[in-house]
């Protein structure tokens, strides 16, 4: 804390990770800045030497990229990499061009739900979501037929709140509530007494244009609800459906008290969820995954084992 009030409080960027093709992108960006400074120096009358000689314009590293020191070329990359890394955490998606024609916003957003056989049809109804980063994000109530093609809110089938543009979804979209910030926690709630969806941030109930804390109302119960939620490019949250009620942060603050109960409370095993398969994701299982384990034998012997994890 500086004399004058003045705190710095950067980005956390301890979440963001590059996929092989950002990590491409920086080698370029880094590439072309030094192609940058390397044509203003030539303009400014700098021409290449073995060793630097500052006084007559002449510097060692007046080369193609390729032929820079490595440790040069590492500082070229932390810089980019550092601006990279702080837009995928401000919500902005960074990929390469699509050479193909399915580059739909389908293909771009990954849609996650709860198994079909859990959808409720009566009671008060709680689970949280944390938004780990702050870009596009939906998250609440859906039919157990939502579809992973259709955007999240854009049809009958969802009701869902997004806390990127503070909007709420259902065949189309209002301004509701305020936006999210990384690690803001929204609580949704599905009143089937009532008839109506609720949805609050960090234990404070967001509400309409109108002072109204229904986000939906009049709701049908038809076949059920299941939770849903969907993530953009390079986004990342937290969905805790309450099979630890102790785990989530804010019911006893705005869901014990008006009677709600957690999705997932006294169920024995982890709810199924399923998500849609346009953005295939693989990270490496640790040994001791208490969840998944896939034996695989191989007819040259070679492979007899293989863990995974989504």
């Amino acid at each position: 804390m500086q004399s004058n009030g003045y705190k710095p409080a950067p980005l956390d960027l301890n979440h963001v990770k590059l996929t092989p093709n950002q990590n491409t992108l920086v080698e370029r960006l880094a590439e072309n800045g030094h192609n940058v400074w390397a044509r203003d120096r030539v303009r400014q009358g700098w021409t290449y030497s073995i060793v630097q000689d500052i006084l007559n314009k002449r510097n060692p590293r007046l080369v193609p990229y390729n032929l820079l020191d490595e440790k040069t070329k590492k500082t070229n990359r932390d810089t980019v990499c550092a601006a990279v890394r702080t837009l995928i955490g401000y919500g902005y998606n960074i990929e390469p061009p699509d050479q193909e024609s399915s580059n739909s916003r389908g293909d771009k957003i990954r849609v996650f739900r709860a198994e079909k056989s859990y959808a409720v049809t009566q009671g008060k109804w709680y689970f949280e979501f944390e938004a780990v980063t702050v870009g596009e994000m939906r998250v609440g109530w859906a039919r157990p037929c939502v579809r992973a093609d259709t955007e999240l809110g854009a049809d009958e089938l969802a009701y869902v709140f997004n806390g990127f543009k503070a909007q709420r979804w259902h065949i189309g979209n209002e301004p509701f509530g305020r936006q999210w910030q990384s690690g803001d926690v929204a609580g949704c709630m599905i009143d089937l007494t009532e008839m109506n969806i609720m949805f609050t941030l960090n234990g404070e109930m967001l509400i309409s244009d109108s002072g109204s804390e229904m986000a939906f109302k009049d709701i049908e119960i038809g076949e059920g609800f299941i939770p849903v939620c969907s993530l953009g490019l390079s986004q990342v949250g937290r969905i805790n459906l309450g099979q630890n009620v102790s785990s989530l942060r804010y019911f006893t603050i705005c869901g014990l008290q008006e009677g709600f109960e957690p999705f997932a409370i006294n169920m024995k095993r982890d709810i199924t969820m399923w998500f849609s398969k346009s953005l295939p994701q693989f990270i490496t299982a640790p040994t001791d995954h208490p969840h998944f384990e896939v034996l695989i034998q191989c007819f040259s012997q070679i492979i007899s084992k293989y863990q995974f994890s989504t």
